[in-house]
């Protein structure tokens, strides 16, 4: 199976490098495909260190009792309303193209979150959305997830990979955090795949990567998705 992506007929349409809050990401549209793609970059600035250690919880709706990340929660809401715009002009001009939200580790949660954020605020988002995420760090507490799952659970894949380490952080002790569905658990190098139940009371499938010690995880699975790294930026001060 070829894993290299075809970007022969992928058009950038928007690129962001924002400092304060930190996040960095592109808009492209892949005619191949029909997609319009919202890209989010994991950790590869020092700074976005913060961003990930800002753990603590903030209301994710006002007055609402679901918590969500507050580093992720700051740097997605920094560039909300630039790509809503962008999402919103593009999806008026491509209307039979879906809207594909994407990113790996910190820039899983932030593609998430932001997901969530703009089929709560676009008309007709919801009906053309998909959700893919790797190496994902926990978004919220339980209520969150809940919340997550009723509005973009079916077009959520949250990929997994083995014994990695960040998915199973935050730790769910910590604020009550838990995450969403939908988990495809890589089990091996072998290609194993198993898709998460979210059976628990914490919405999290107990035999999935949940199941594996976390001294036993490695950040090895964390750099390799798919048998690919992730991927190189310009500007990268270092991979994570």
């Amino acid at each position: 199976m070829d894993l290299v992506p075809d970007v022969r007929n992928v058009a950038l349409n928007l690129t962001w490098h924002v400092d304060v809050p930190l996040s960095d990401g592109f808009v492209a549209v892949h005619h191949g495909d029909k997609e319009i793609v919202v890209a989010w970059a994991g950790t590869h600035r020092y700074r976005a260190l913060l961003t990930d250690l800002a753990v603590f919880t903030r209301p994710y709706i006002a007055g609402a009792s679901m918590g969500v990340h507050s580093g992720f929660y700051d740097s997605v809401n920094g560039v909300d309303a630039l790509v809503g715009q962008r999402v919103e002009m593009l999806m008026a001009e491509l209307p039979d193209y879906m809207v594909v939200f994407t990113g790996h580790s910190k820039g899983g949660a932030e593609a998430a979150l932001s997901a969530l954020n703009l089929v709560r605020r676009i008309e007709g988002l919801k009906h053309r959305v998909k959700v893919w995420t790797f190496g994902e760090p926990r978004l919220g507490d339980s209520q969150f997830a809940t919340f997550y799952n009723r509005q973009l659970g079916t077009a959520t894949y949250r990929v997994t990979s083995a014994a990695d380490p960040v998915v199973a952080m935050p730790p769910q002790f910590l604020f009550g955090y838990c995450h969403h569905g939908m988990e495809v658990w890589l089990m091996n190098a072998k290609g194993d795949i198993y898709v998460g139940q979210n059976s628990t009371g914490c919405l999290e499938d107990p035999h999935a990567s949940s199941s594996v010690d976390f001294y036993d995880r490695s950040i090895k699975w964390h750099k390799n998705y798919l048998g690919l790294p992730p991927p190189d930026h310009a500007d990268a001060e270092f991979s994570w």
